[in-house]
């Protein structure tokens, strides 16, 4: 399965789950309202969100790389509920105010699930079992003490006037941590396994046995209320009793769940039906929120340990099963955002109308006065001691047990701790459940509003340490990360980086030479390549034999054309002095062993023989009307594959007046007209060029000065480089339809075959006129530039291939991506600009002195400059 086809069902699912969420809103809301609701403005609040999500994220990604993208998500939420509280008569507000009035139980049983499984899925199953006892340990007797800790804070320290079940239930909710920002945080850095396992083990238990604590203390405080069938005065028995069923019926739900689902996934085994794969990335969710809705509402279990039990035994038994696993795991990373953007942007959203001072519609007051701030920072900082004094309280123990944990581990998991999703919903959960219930007839005016500000107090305190960890103990859980040694790379792990460097720049001049060989880019200026290229500025002559070595074995009849390079190349002498070859002298020597060498090559491979047709068959006209189109769905593939692998720049109008051509070339394929695609891709490109114009006048020059740049050079530009991928599209597509219409015994083709491939080198020889039309100079620059930029992306590539397989860091690889990124912005300010490399070194900063560093407000600067 193709990535956009992936793409395309990832996001069908995920809007299927989306609109379940939206309707199960609006069922909830029309409820509460007591009215019918216009599903239209229902609709608006995640999609909205999105919105502001995306903005979001660039702005972060640009501008503030070490804010967590939830919390900003957060705190835009409680603005979005602020401002709905004195706004009305627009949608935006509606849906915000309809949001703000979901159950309870709706908000627990759309979000959790979803945000679980991933989560217990990625697990190291492995080392989940080995360190079981510990992460039961740091779940269950650690979680319970923090709860009692934090409730004895909120008992004796604020003046809210709380009951103690009410306190505890408080301590139950901040006892649940999240560790998604920390969690990413590690897979970049390359943390121990183990550590990674104490973080996510470790929030994934206590979540569970959080809302275990949450079920039986908050039941004891709505029956606090004194309405009937709402909430249960549990005793200690009823309390052991009922923590035992909720954590143990849950596992034992999640077990059953994940060998049902793992025997779903054994008999949906046909791999290659892209149906199917889907079929069973549906099957997972469903099994995710069905073990859930079991666990928690008919089983009367925990929900979240069915969900987490589910997704451990599926990652033992079941991930050989999964038939696309990018498939799946591209389709829960979206569900992941998807949910975390709506839950957090909600949130805020109550916690911003929390956190006004204003009077709703039934008289109640929502206030958070300057004493309250006061109170929540020193509920934060309490907080924190209370991890620390836990976490090293227990260290004897677990330092002893499973995998064990030394003090640095143990220094950093408290300090990581942050709070999120689960005690969001939770705190979700209460406010929703008490304002329903407090309707009730039974429940005098006074005592209505009291458990209200109660619970919005809670709300309040909760929404704020959740925000507080998100922005302090979140960004500054790397720089500790660091401090305490968990991931300083040893010099074996410098000296392995190393080694894929030296390898990256083989390939890249293996590439470069290749490239060389080719008529097209026989000429360029190597002094434009060692300039922008970093990985081939100092090429040595070792290094150029062993690439020229490797591309002869690979294609002997490519024979690169190395004169313009050999006096840039230096050589190391018996005496480690560098010294210069004569460019003339050394030229001619490499080339004529280059030429030996492919000699030899295509001697002891055999008869290399061009094309070969066969004659004696006549010309079938119905097979070279099918074989056309054949070959304009390879032009198709072609001019994706260039998009993907950076050989065409997708920010401009040059791949759509491509890929328009042949849509073009579709319609007369299918008349019987001959291949003109080059005549389309003409008559598109100066429809086109009108917009291109003002993108490089935006790039140049910014949004308001329009100076700078050369227009006429910028017009060649254009025109070549869409010549130069129309000529390779159609030589890698002639390559491949040569390969796989030949005759499988004589390796002939057929006169058909032959016509279709006469049209393309008729096309090829008009592209090649249209750019040996302009001046030489210009051209030969333009593709000089183009060869960087194919290099360049050529470097990146291969970091983000050995990031993918595991080779190497995330953070490893983003520093040479980083760098490969700012080399290619300082390329296309070098293209769009006509100027010289070291203006441009002047404007954007030189990538060997601090990779990464160069934000988009730089380049901003340097463009309008």
């Amino acid at each position: 399965m193709t990535r956009q086809s992936r793409g395309t069902l990832d996001r069908s699912i995920a809007n299927a789950l989306m609109s379940t969420l939206v309707l199960s809103v609006a069922v909830s809301a029309s409820e509460t309202a007591g009215h019918e609701v216009e599903l239209p403005n229902v609709v608006l609040f995640p999609w909205f969100s999105m919105l502001i999500g995306v903005f979001a994220y660039y702005l972060i990604s640009r501008y503030a790389h070490a804010l967590p993208y939830t919390a900003i998500m957060f705190i835009t939420g409680a603005m979005m509920g602020y401002l709905a509280l004195y706004t009305h008569g627009n949608a935006v507000a509606e849906t915000i105010r309809l949001w703000l009035g979901i159950n309870g139980e709706v908000i627990i049983l759309t979000f959790l699930p979803g945000l679980l499984f991933l989560d217990s899925y990625n697990i190291n199953v492995y080392l989940f079992k080995k360190s079981f006892w510990q992460l039961v340990t740091f779940a269950f007797p650690m979680v319970l003490a923090g709860t009692t800790l934090t409730a004895l804070v909120a008992y004796f320290v604020f003046p809210y006037g709380w009951s103690f079940d009410l306190c505890m239930t408080f301590g139950a909710i901040l006892a649940a941590t999240d560790p998604v920002a920390v969690a990413v945080l590690l897979n970049e850095l390359g943390a121990p396994s183990r550590l990674k396992i104490h973080i996510a083990g470790e929030s994934l238990m206590n979540d569970g046995s959080a809302v275990v604590f949450f079920h039986i203390f908050s039941s004891r405080f709505f029956h606090e209320l004194g309405i009937e069938g709402f909430g249960e005065a549990i005793g200690w028995g009823r309390g052991f009793a009922l923590f035992f069923r909720l954590s143990l019926g849950g596992a034992c739900i999640g077990l059953a769940f994940g060998v049902g689902l793992v025997t779903l996934l054994f008999n949906f085994n046909r791999r290659l039906s892209k149906e199917e794969n889907v079929i069973q990335v549906t099957t997972t969710i469903m099994t995710a929120y069905l073990s859930f809705y079991v666990s928690e509402i008919l089983a009367g279990c925990s929900g979240i340990i069915a969900v987490v039990f589910c997704g451990i035994t599926t990652k033992a038994f079941g991930e050989t099963l999964i038939n696309d696993s990018h498939l799946t795991e591209d389709f829960w990373h979206i569900t992941e955002h998807l949910l975390n953007t709506t839950l957090f942007t909600l949130g805020g959203a109550v916690w911003g109308g929390v956190i006004s001072s204003t009077t709703s519609i039934d008289g109640a007051v929502h206030y958070f006065g300057a004493m309250d701030w006061v109170y929540l920072l020193i509920l934060f900082g309490l907080v924190i001691v209370i991890r620390f004094v836990l976490v090293f309280t227990f260290l004897p123990v677990t330092s002893r047990m499973g995998i064990g944990q030394n003090w640095k581990e143990a220094l950093f998991m408290s300090w990581g701790g942050l709070r999120g999703a689960v005690g969001i919903s939770l705190a979700l959960l209460l406010s929703a459940e008490v304002f329903k219930y407090s309707e009730s007839e039974s429940v005098s005016e006074e005592t209505m509003h009291q458990y209200r500000e109660f619970t919005d107090k809670i709300f309040g305190m909760v929404g704020g340490i959740a925000f507080l960890t998100l922005i302090i103990n979140g960004p500054t859980s790397g720089p500790l990360l660091t401090r305490l040694g968990l991931v300083t790379p040893t010099e074996t792990r410098k000296k392995v980086v190393n080694n894929y460097e030296q390898h990256m720049r083989q390939n890249v001049l293996v590439e470069y030479m290749s490239l060389l060989g080719e008529k097209t880019f026989a000429a360029v200026d190597f002094g434009i390549v060692k300039e922008h290229v970093s990985p081939l500025s100092n090429v040595t002559s070792e290094e150029l034999n062993a690439a020229v070595d490797t591309m002869t074995r690979r294609n002997p009849d490519k024979i690169p054309n190395i004169g313009n390079l050999m006096r840039y190349i230096h050589t190391t002498t018996n005496d480690d002095q560098c010294t210069s070859f004569s460019a003339v002298a050394n030229a001619k020597g490499v080339a004529r062993n280059i030429r030996q060498k492919a000699s030899r090559l295509r001697h002891s491979q055999g008869d290399t023989r061009g094309t070969v047709y066969d004659f004696r068959t006549p010309l079938d006209k119905a097979a070279a009307l099918e074989e056309r189109q054949i070959f304009i769905d390879l032009l198709r593939r072609e001019y994706h594959h260039q998009l993907d692998v950076g050989e065409l720049d997708s920010r401009g109008f040059i791949p759509f007046s491509l890929l328009q051509s042949l849509q073009v070339a579709d319609d007369a394929a299918a008349r019987g007209l001959p291949l003109q695609d080059w005549d389309a891709t003409q008559t598109l490109g100066r429809i086109t060029r009108k917009g291109d114009k003002l993108l490089h006048a935006y790039r140049v020059g910014g949004l308001f000065n329009r100076s700078g740049g050369d227009e006429d050079f910028h017009a060649i530009r254009i025109q070549v480089l869409q010549a130069l991928s129309f000529i390779t599209a159609h030589l890698r597509a002639g390559e491949t339809f040569k390969a796989e219409f030949a005759s499988v015994d004589s390796q002939s083709l057929t006169l058909a075959e032959k016509v279709v491939l006469d049209e393309s080198k008729d096309q090829i020889s008009r592209a090649d006129a249209a750019i040996n039309a302009f001046d030489a100079e210009d051209v030969n620059a333009i593709k000089s530039q183009y060869v960087c930029q194919v290099l360049l992306y050529k470097s990146a590539h291969y970091f983000e291939k050995l990031s993918k397989n595991g080779l190497m860091t995330e953070r490893e690889a983003g520093n040479y991506l980083n760098r490969y990124d700012i080399e290619l912005r300082r390329l296309r300010l070098s293209s769009e600009l006509k100027a010289e490399i070291g203006y441009l070194t002047q404007i954007v900063p030189d990538t060997n002195v601090e990779l990464g560093r160069l934000d988009m407000t730089q380049l901003s600067e340097s463009e309008e400059e």
